[in-house]
């Protein structure tokens, strides 16, 4: 899969301005992305609204008490964070659970060398 440029990123958002979400139709105009490509690049990365900064102390929060009621929904959660996406959101809770893994196996090197 090749990587958006600019130039189609800026096609992307004129053509959405013009067409809506018709994704067929604004592939068969770009002409170098699938239907899907386009969707998920307006979803993921253009749409405005989408919040790129990091997690804050309370998403990080919600993501986890959202995750224990509704399991690997990442729709279903993201919806109760404005501005993040579900793949944000579940990077999000990925990244939560590597440093909570490397927080663990710390605690038991330090009990065995203990």
């Amino acid at each position: 899969m090749e990587k958006w440029s600019l130039q189609e990123d800026t096609a992307l958002i004129t053509l959405y301005r013009m067409y809506g979400p018709q994704w067929v139709t604004v592939s068969r105009i770009l002409g170098t992305k699938s239907a899907h490509q386009i969707s998920h690049r307006w979803h993921n990365a253009l749409r405005p609204g989408i919040n790129k900064g990091p997690f804050t102390t309370f998403e990080h929060d919600a993501v986890t008490q959202l995750y224990r009621v509704h399991g690997s929904r990442w729709a279903r959660i993201s919806a109760n964070l404005p501005g993040r996406t579900r793949n944000m959101v579940k990077a999000s809770r990925e990244e939560m659970q590597a440093e909570e893994e490397s927080i663990r196996a710390k605690m038991s090197i330090a009990r065995i060398l203990n």
